[in-house]
């Protein structure tokens, strides 16, 4: 006979087993096969943030309760490099909904609600192993599944996202030389178009024979991305201040450029925003400082906008008005499609803490949902 207590057991085990189901996604690239596209975002860099946004249609339910999620590696390659496994100081995942109608290059605008964190410590992960097409979910070793510390309950509203949002901080990888950590993902049709800028009008120098000062622009120039300012020869460990115009004609004092009476700085932009800089040693600015970006809303409205740019530099004896001028950077603005698979990401390989994303594209990663 029976021991009616093991088979309470073996039909609560089955139970639980048979609870489980998965959501493979994105559901239209057919995920269960290889896809035809990889990121090198987030496991391909010492520190990456990176925002995952899917449609319900994508994911393949609006409702449903996940307690973990799998990615895989891209393939087929081969192996490369040293085996790992590498190690992440500190992966945070959180999980959640928006209802914005598209994203953008700032996180903190993509989510209209709080995202609930179901993931936060250390992570260690082996890279690709080597040929296969698909790999498996989670491999290898496991590395690539991520159990969640609580499960999150999601409902993806009318016309929102389910976002998944990665922060990753000191992964090592790059101390033991290159390997393959590609993740498996499709690209779709839409998104940002970049547009183009140019240079104009000449700046002044911080003396006699001294190089002058020049800027450039960096990033993707279309709403819904971001763009970064770069500037050299300023005054070394000097505050500066990023000017943004919409105008190279006419400014706040009258016609444009406008000079600095007795030297050769001119303004070339009107200023109708700014943000304060600080130059580093060598006297420059590069766009990883907060105010030297620009984030453009994901609007349709902005596309065509033209822009203008200008660097100022606080450089005490260079002239009477202790102030070093960039030439200027004309800038127009792209634009931004409809979306043909209801996936996109935002991300930005260089930095797990900036506010604002170098990448925008419509990309969505090769994933698996355990839900319950």
């Amino acid at each position: 006979m029976k021991n009616p207590v093991v088979a309470l057991c073996l039909c609560s085990a089955v139970a639980s087993l048979s609870a489980q189901n998965y959501l493979e996604l994105p559901v239209s690239a057919t995920p269960s096969q290889e896809l035809q596209n990889y990121s090198l975002l987030p496991l391909m860099q010492v520190n990456s943030r990176v925002q995952m946004f899917y449609t319900a249609t994508e994911v393949g339910s609006p409702t449903f309760t996940a307690n973990q999620l799998e990615f895989r590696f891209d393939g087929p390659v081969p192996q490369v490099g040293a085996p790992g496994p590498f190690l992440i100081q500190r992966l945070q995942i959180s999980i959640g909904v928006s209802t914005i109608a598209m994203p953008g290059a700032r996180y903190a605008d993509n989510l209209t609600q709080p995202l609930v964190p179901v993931f936060d410590g250390p992570w260690s992960f082996y890279p690709d192993p080597g040929s296969a097409s698909p790999h498996p979910w989670g491999a290898p070793n496991g590395s690539l599944t991520f159990p969640f510390t609580v499960p999150a309950s999601v409902t993806i509203p009318n016309g929102g996202w389910l976002v998944i949002d990665l922060v990753m901080e000191g992964n090592n990888i790059a101390n033991f030389g290159y390997s393959h950590a590609l993740l498996d993902g499709a690209t779709t049709t839409g998104g940002v178009v970049d547009g183009q800028s140019m240079p104009f009008g000449q700046g002044c120098s911080l003396g006699t024979s001294q190089p002058t000062a020049t800027m450039a622009v960096t990033g993707t120039r279309a709403p819904g991305a971001a763009f970064f300012l770069n500037a050299t020869n300023l005054a070394p460990n000097s505050p500066a201040f990023a000017l943004f115009g919409l105008s190279n004609t006419v400014g706040a004092f009258g016609p444009l450029p406008y000079n600095l009476a007795g030297s050769s700085c001119n303004f070339l932009t009107s200023i109708d925003f700014s943000s304060i800089l600080l130059a580093d040693a060598a006297g420059s600015i590069t766009g990883s400082q907060a105010g030297a970006s620009l984030a453009v809303p994901a609007d349709p409205g902005f596309a065509g906008l033209n822009l203008f740019a200008q660097v100022a530099s606080y450089a005490p004896g260079a002239n009477p008005w202790d102030v070093v001028l960039t030439d200027g950077t004309a800038i127009t603005l792209g634009s931004i499609g409809t979306l043909g698979r209801g996936t996109y990401l935002v991300g930005n390989g260089d930095s797990a803490t900036s506010p604002i994303a170098t990448s925008v594209k419509p990309f969505g990663f090769a994933m698996r949902l355990r839900t319950l």
